[in-house]
């Protein structure tokens, strides 16, 4: 007799790149350790900034400037994650992010289980 196994949950709305987001759907951002460690660092960063503003007492538009020195094109994906996946060609936004977590720190999916929801067939706007 086989081994029953079960089928893959491609077409769960809690599918993203072979992991389950179901805990980060129902509590957005509740697990720091699951977030993306990109936009942490950045975030860090600029509220580093802004303390420094504050300190010596710059506008927003000298913040502006010095972020933009700092952080403006030169900033990529890569520099921070060495798990980065770009979204496209055009969009360098990585393909892993989901809100402001990474489906790569949750587990994995297990298939079909009782989390699991169905996507709704998206309708044609002719329909």
């Amino acid at each position: 007799m086989g081994k029953i196994t079960k089928l893959p949950a491609y077409n769960c709305i809690f599918f993203r790149s072979g992991h389950c987001i179901h805990e980060e759907a129902m509590n957005p951002g509740l697990d720091p350790e699951k977030q993306c460690h990109v936009l942490m660092e950045l975030e860090n960063r600029y509220d580093h900034l802004l303390t420094q503003a504050d300190i010596f007492d710059l506008t927003s538009e000298q913040v502006q400037r010095i972020w933009a020195g700092r952080f403006g094109e030169i900033v990529s994906w890569e520099m921070f994650c060495d798990i980065y996946v770009p979204e496209s060609a055009e969009d360098d936004r990585c393909h892993r992010l989901f809100g402001s977590a990474c489906t790569n720190r949750f587990s994995r999916c297990p298939g079909i289980c009782p989390l699991y929801i169905a996507k709704r067939p998206q309708k044609d706007i002719e329909s």
